[in-house]
């Protein structure tokens, strides 16, 4: 059976109309809208060109999946499990995302507008060909063994979230604000900063060769073991 057709009949299995749950590969390019695809499963599938409006999927899971150039606006993601995935030119937009769990996978140029993230993990993933990550809400977010290269972060909040053994390279940040924030083991290398605004942040084992910052105030904060007041 085609992705297609799985995905059309988990909708229906959701709204008791028939179909089944889906488990579903191969490969798919089509665009959807308003479906209910929560506790779907995409395993080694290959989804290029695939557009996904005002659906949810909460507590999918998303395995060892390619998606290029694939389109995710207004969609809730809330809870969504999602491994070894790569994602080229991707874009999700105004989507909630509270809770996500991704780990080992790779964001290729892809682009995040606009999403709530609260609490959400990110683990063992990388970054590179540029890709952004705008107007987000990251409060409780948590990153874990990450590297990004090239990406821009501009207008997120991140309050309460912890970063441990990540690495940035080449990366611009603007207008971004950290409250209560815990740095382990951060590479910050020859990255560009303005109107970074800091306010209780932890940090240690922080570096920050290459960079340059400006507008940009740090206060309550300690990192490796300087003060800001």
């Amino acid at each position: 059976m085609s992705a297609y057709q799985l995905i059309i009949d988990h909708d229906k299995w959701r709204r008791g109309n028939g179909g089944a749950p889906a488990g579903v590969s191969g490969s798919d390019g089509n665009g959807y809208s308003s479906l209910d695809l929560n506790l779907i499963t995409f395993t080694g599938g290959s989804f290029n060109g695939s557009s996904f409006v005002s659906t949810t999927f909460k507590e999918a899971s998303w395995r060892s999946c390619q998606f290029i150039g694939v389109n995710f606006s207004n969609c809730d993601l809330t809870g969504i499990r999602i491994s070894a995935c790569t994602f080229t030119g991707c874009t999700f937009t105004e989507c909630n995302m509270r809770e996500l769990e991704m780990t080992h996978c790779n964001l290729e140029g892809s682009n995040f507008d606009k999403c709530r993230m609260q609490d959400s993990r990110m683990t063992d993933c990388t970054g590179a060909g540029g890709g952004s990550m705008s107007d987000c809400d990251m409060s409780g977010a948590g990153m874990s063994g990450c590297n990004f290269t090239g990406a821009t972060l501009a207008g997120a909040v991140y309050s309460g979230t912890q970063w441990t053994g990540c690495k940035f390279q080449s990366c611009t940040w603007k207008n971004l604000g950290f409250t209560n924030c815990q740095w382990n083991q951060v590479d910050i290398l020859d990255c560009y900063g303005d109107g970074i605004k800091g306010d209780g942040i932890t940090g240690e084992k922080v570096f920050y060769y290459g960079s340059f910052f400006e507008n940009s105030e740090f206060a309550n904060s300690s990192i490796n073991a300087n003060t800001f007041d």
